[in-house]
């Protein structure tokens, strides 16, 4: 029930009528309400990390001016909670491509915390469809039948075909912005998620009739929407960077086994923060006919893995691929992995320079990271996760106090970290003899105790 693009009308009243077969052979022709109703729910999941993969090749930057900014000293900022990376970041902003595969558009490492956005969402959706469906149907034994195997198969082919057939061969990533890529897929499995909650009491034919309503309602706003759209509307621009042309004097890069282990760090929290839609979904497949370990493994495993993978690629992406150089009197980020300068700030432009005291994993490796506050421009730079911390600050003239960390206080850190340990141990004990308590902690638990280590570790840090 992909559909292709709604350019014409023909098209459109084509797909309209696809929609509207399922609800006539139900109502009329004995059709099985369950089968559609898991059908139209695997579309709606699938087709948004699809949308994450298409906003991969967009070429347009996003509008930076609608993105909102994260909140320093909020445990519950956008760019580290819950797999999503909303802010403006570093990434957000890299300039430059790479080629993957010789057939295919250039990647643009920019767009990839807007797939993580996107993936997540779909984690999300996953536990409430599966929450809401497992009230009254056995997802995972409808999951098993044949056509609905069938089914998804035939999704994943069709949108396949139709991202090769309208995204590339017409080349709309060219005109494409990937938050407007992703937000269409969002919005609907958003909208069609909320009328589901109210259609639930209604069975499966309920929930059909909600899938498709919210499936209809897409189709027309897609074809009202590629009728009237501006292709140079809400595009953001990314200014040229003006670096000096000359070799590097100096150049330092970012010790690679604390970018690892940051971007292992960041995967780790950011995949605990997913923990409600964890536990949604197991409640869901342990509803049908899925047994509790399986169950466990795939919500509890699978899927922090994936949600935690992509935000340990994105971290790594961010800072991994920097070298930090000082060509004449400016000091420049060039980044190796697409061949382009991604900033540069004259060093007597710069305001401010501070030591991060806040990093775990440089105090971990004996690395250092600066933020640094040029006179003019929208947003601090970050120099991340430097060994050769004297040299850069001599090398950049950096003007910051002191390149030591401040004493911590080891009693809170200490005792934080042994709470931590302690609810580890007792979910897994508990898991035992009770899995649907265990279930219930780590999916709650695991964000609660995230947010109260990151405060613990502030109040351990030295006052400011």
């Amino acid at each position: 029930m992909a559909s292709p693009s709604n350019d014409s009308p023909a098209v459109f009243l084509a797909t309209v009528a696809a929609n509207v077969v399922p609800l006539v052979g139900v109502f009329h022709l004995g059709w099985s309400a369950q089968t559609f109703a898991v059908v139209y729910a695997m579309e709606l999941v699938v087709a948004v990390p699809f949308a994450g993969v298409k906003a991969l090749f967009a070429r347009r930057p996003p509008n930076y001016d609608e993105l909102e900014r994260p909140q320093e000293g909020n445990p519950l900022k956008p760019d580290e909670w819950g797999g999503v990376s909303a802010g403006p970041s570093d990434l957000n902003r890299r300039r430059g491509n790479v080629t993957v595969v010789d057939p295919l558009p250039p990647i643009y490492p920019r767009n990839v915390p807007f797939v993580l956005r996107a993936f997540g969402a779909a984690v999300a959706l996953v536990g409430m469809f599966l929450f809401v469906l497992s009230r009254f149907i056995d997802v995972p034994a409808t999951l098993a039948d044949p056509i609905v195997a069938a089914s998804a198969v035939t999704l994943i082919v069709s949108h396949v075909g139709v991202i090769n057939r309208e995204y590339f061969r017409k080349r709309r990533h060219e005109t494409s912005t990937p938050r407007d890529v992703i937000g269409s897929a969002k919005n609907e499995a958003g909208v069609a998620v909320v009328v589901l909650w109210f259609a639930a009491a209604g069975g499966p034919t309920g929930a059909l009739v909600a899938f498709v309503a919210v499936k209809l309602l897409a189709e027309w706003r897609g074809y009202r929407g590629g009728q009237s759209s501006d292709p140079d509307e809400a595009a953001g621009t990314l200014p040229p960077v003006a670096a000096p042309d000359a070799a590097p004097t100096a150049e330092i890069r970012p010790d690679r086994r604390a970018v690892r282990a940051a971007a292992l760090w960041r995967g780790a929290t950011s995949a605990i923060g997913g923990g409600p839609a964890y536990l949604l979904a197991w409640v869901g497949l342990t509803g049908g006919s899925a047994g509790a370990v399986a169950a466990t493994v795939i919500c509890f495993g699978l899927l922090p893995a994936g949600l935690g993978g992509l935000k340990a690629v994105e971290y790594a992406l961010t800072h991994g691929t920097l070298a930090y150089q000082r060509r004449d009197d400016a000091v420049v980020a060039y980044d190796d992995l697409t061949g382009a300068v991604q900033w540069a700030t004259p060093v007597d432009d710069l305001r401010d320079a501070e030591l991060c005291e806040g990093e775990l994993v440089d105090r971990a490796c004996d690395t250092r990271t600066f933020s640094l506050t040029p006179s003019a421009g929208e947003y601090d730079r970050s120099v991340a996760h430097l060994r050769e911390y004297v040299r850069a600050v001599e090398a950049f003239e950096l003007p910051v106090e002191t390149t030591a960390f401040g004493p911590f206080d080891r009693r809170v850190a200490g005792a934080a970290a042994a709470a931590g340990a302690c609810g580890v141990a007792a979910v897994a004990g508990v898991a035992y003899y009770a899995p649907s308590v265990a279930a219930v902690a780590a999916g709650f638990g695991g964000p609660f105790g995230v947010v109260a280590l990151r405060s613990a570790w502030r109040w351990a840090l030295p006052a400011a």
